[in-house]
């Protein structure tokens, strides 16, 4: 599979989340593309960071997040 991505390293992170208390959650994937390779507890607090800068999102309560998968960009 050929991806364009503007990164050395594209990673796919998985949240989960709800509008207000007693609502059900929303999963979701949202990707974080990074030139240095991260580990698992990195992305998820670059996530829990960035979550109010995004703002579709703002106003939803961040209740989990999950590093899921990672790809590698490699130069021929």
């Amino acid at each position: 599979v050929d991806w364009a991505t503007s990164k050395e390293y594209m990673y796919k992170v998985k949240t989960l989340s709800r509008i207000k208390p007693g609502d059900p959650l929303t999963e979701r994937f949202v990707n974080i593309m990074s030139d240095i390779p991260m580990t698992p507890a990195q992305l998820e607090a670059q996530v829990e960071e960035r979550w109010g800068e995004w703002e579709k999102y703002a106003a939803e309560e961040l209740v989990g997040v999950q590093a899921w998968s990672a790809v590698r960009q490699v130069m021929e």
